[in-house]
């Protein structure tokens, strides 16, 4: 049986708030103000933060899943954060290693260094198995191509039907 009552976000401490409410709008306010001070946060914690509380709360990592999970969250979110901003994460990824080298190796030794980041993401296209493959754009059709997921033959049927019904339906 479907519940006729109004639907309501649920926190993590079990309050229900309704969609699109005042209450909605200042609870998301509260995690945007939480999300962007716990990021500054972070400049403490590297500069102040001892080493054995960094190791302390790392120290079960291999088999803590929880925080294996968070970890992979927050770099996640940032990611799209950034990306989502027109950013490249890659700039932030190799400044914070970069960092985070030089100060490895100034602990160890009195030694500076020079670090190589490199940060390579590629994405494909693939074929998706449940989208109508004549909906496919002419860009689409030669990206599908170049990565082997089509052959020549289906690739040149295909923008033969694009161009046959009145023109190209390219998607810039």
């Amino acid at each position: 049986m479907v519940s006729s009552a109004p639907k309501t976000a649920t926190t993590r401490s079990g309050a229900g708030i309704a969609p699109k409410s005042s209450a909605e709008r200042v609870a998301r306010s509260r995690i945007r103000k939480r999300l962007h001070s716990a990021y500054l946060d972070f400049r403490l914690l590297v500069d102040e933060l001892e080493e054995r509380d960094r190791r302390s709360v790392f120290e079960n990592l291999p088999d803590d899943r929880d925080l294996h999970r968070g970890i992979i969250a927050a770099l996640e979110f940032t990611y799209l954060a950034l990306k989502e901003q027109n950013l490249d994460f890659k700039d932030y990824l190799e400044e914070a290693v970069t960092n985070a080298e030089e100060k490895l190796a100034r602990k160890e030794s009195e030694n500076r260094v020079e670090v190589d980041v490199e940060f390579n993401v590629e994405t494909r296209l693939v074929l998706d198995e449940t989208r109508d493959i004549s909906e496919y754009s002419d860009q689409e059709i030669g990206e599908l191509l170049m990565n082997g997921e089509i052959d020549g033959e289906l690739a040149a049927r295909l923008l033969e039907q694009n161009h046959s019904d009145g023109g190209s339906r390219d998607i810039a």
